[in-house]
């Protein structure tokens, strides 16, 4: 039977989707009687000791959210009034209650709830828990609790599908990464912004190619066995903060300047004549901020995350090169605020002062004449940046001088083969698994699981990235550390932080 039914949609992220796995080997946990654990794309999770090495299971990725209706269909929310049960459920316990006190024996209570709700909260978030000691991430599920939901996936060959990532069933998003509603107050100043957008007449002056939003991340844990102990790798600092891109791109103008410009916005689209120029866009990690032409947006209108944005687009653009694109982090405080950049995660002031912040380059690409792109490698963009910083501060102005001290050169902690790496490791002997394991928990190279040294506040470090060298397909890997998905996950639990580019995307 042909694959139509798990499917990806567009908004996909690798993160936090779903995935069609085959168990690998289980473990015991000591001292636990009816649990054991195995690793699922690269992560520990817990599982009944019923289960088998070879089983096809469905695995929904930590920090996600699931679909309400399946969490339903198959009685998996805590509180019972949500499941489709919840009728079932409240005959059991108006016939357990005893007449006399109105209570259920504590006992009898458990083991019914145990088979007839699940633990899910109102949210149908997949959440990191600790169980028999041990952290598990994610969740698996039986392929029969899909089909219960949509039974059109029944015959459906699972065997076919061993790998297969996917987020929508039968057309249906089944899963998303999980984005706590916020307040107002934590968009400060956008529903100003977007009252004022409304009300301007727009041109879009994007040119299809010309500007790229940055590629996912991949997670390294599950792409570990991608990497050969030959592969020369860039491993760098994971900085915690939000995406900055500024790029010195063709994009389409007003075709005659003075007058005509000056009125463009309000002659008919028939009227509105264009030219090719360049001129310099930026944007976050998932909206253009300048895509079109809005005489009320830049410096001094916007507030928030946004007036961070500008700020480095009025100081980057007088030195962008033509046909290059910068991709960045912006870490530290919102300008001039008390706020922290990222809302999940807080904390991360990697020494600003409030009111503060920083921008590391990590990336940088050329479109060549014929329209090629070339990317710099991790070195490469280091020694940009260290220069460029050195050629700033010979400069006679404020603007340069305050652009050079912003900006943070990529934090390199290793470069070299990966099996030099750890060069005590046996590349013959399951040596993905045992890289992986040394990797996770590197204190000495880097800081795993340990707080963040940049930081003046005790937070832990977020994680790393590695690059192969001169990869003919552009790609980076994340690795976090476990205290900095505990420190997320614990302050999502309030319910009032979000992760600012996925409320975006989201």
């Amino acid at each position: 039977m042909e694959n139509k039914f798990l499917t990806k949609s567009e908004r996909m992220s690798q993160e936090y989707c779903c995935t069609v796995v085959r168990l690998g080997e289980i473990e015991q946990i000591p001292g636990a009687n009816t649990v054991a654990k195995t690793l699922v794309n690269g992560r520990t999770i817990v599982i009944s000791k019923d289960r088998k090495e070879g089983d096809i299971m469905i695995y929904c990725s930590n920090e996600s959210q699931l679909n309400f209706d399946f969490l339903s269909v198959n009685n998996l929310f805590q509180h019972t009034e949500l499941n489709c049960n919840r009728e079932e459920v409240q005959a059991w316990l108006d016939s357990a209650m005893d007449p006399v006190t109105g209570a259920i024996e504590e006992n009898v209570f458990k083991e019914y709830m145990r088979s007839h709700r699940g633990y899910f909260d109102d949210k149908g978030r997949v959440r990191m828990k600790k169980l028999a000691g041990e952290m598990s991430m994610g969740v698996l599920f039986e392929f029969e609790t899909l089909v219960k939901w949509c039974p059109m996936l029944e015959g459906l060959n699972l065997e076919e599908l061993v790998g297969l990532d996917f987020d929508t069933v039968n057309g249906e998003l089944f899963i998303k990464p999980y984005v706590p509603l916020v307040k107002e107050r934590e968009y400060e100043g956008t529903r100003k912004d977007r009252k004022r957008g409304k009300k301007l007449a727009k041109f879009d002056r994007m040119i299809p190619g010309q500007f790229a939003f940055h590629y996912d991340t991949q997670l390294f844990e599950r792409s570990v066995s991608r990497f050969k102990p030959e592969d020369v790798v860039t491993i760098s600092n994971k900085l915690h903060g939000t995406s900055y891109i500024i790029g010195n791109v063709l994009v389409k103008h007003p075709k005659w300047r003075g007058w005509y410009e000056k009125i463009f916005l309000k002659l008919p689209k028939l009227l509105q004549f264009t030219r090719e120029d360049y001129d310099v866009i930026y944007s976050s990690r998932n909206v253009i901020q300048n895509a079109t032409i809005n005489p009320n947006k830049g410096p001094g209108y916007s507030t928030g995350l946004n007036a961070c944005f500008d700020k480095y687009y009025q100081l980057l653009k007088p030195y962008m090169p033509l046909n290059t694109t910068f991709y960045g982090e912006i870490v530290g405080y919102v300008e001039k605020s008390n706020t922290f950049i990222q809302k999940v995660g807080k904390g991360y002031d990697y020494c600003c002062a409030p009111g503060e912040n920083r921008l590391m380059i990590y990336r940088i690409v050329e479109t060549e004449a014929d329209g090629t792109k070339r990317e710099y490698n991790v070195r490469d963009v280091h020694q940009y940046v260290v220069e460029f910083k050195r050629w700033l501060n010979s400069q006679s102005n404020e603007d340069a001088a305050d652009l050079a001290d912003r900006l943070l050169p990529i934090d390199i902690l290793y470069h070299g083969k990966l099996k030099d790496l750890y060069p005590d490791l046996d590349v013959s002997d399951h040596w993905h698994a045992n890289l992986l394991e040394r990797m996770k928990n590197d204190k000495e190279h880097f800081c795993m699981e340990m707080n963040e040294p940049h930081c003046r506040n005790v937070v832990p470090r977020e994680g790393i990235i590695v690059r192969i060298e001169n990869d003919p397909v552009k790609e980076a890997f994340k690795l976090k550390c476990l205290k900095f998905l505990g420190k997320e996950a614990a302050e999502m639990d309030k319910g009032e932080t979000t992760d600012m580019e996925m409320a975006a995307r989201y």
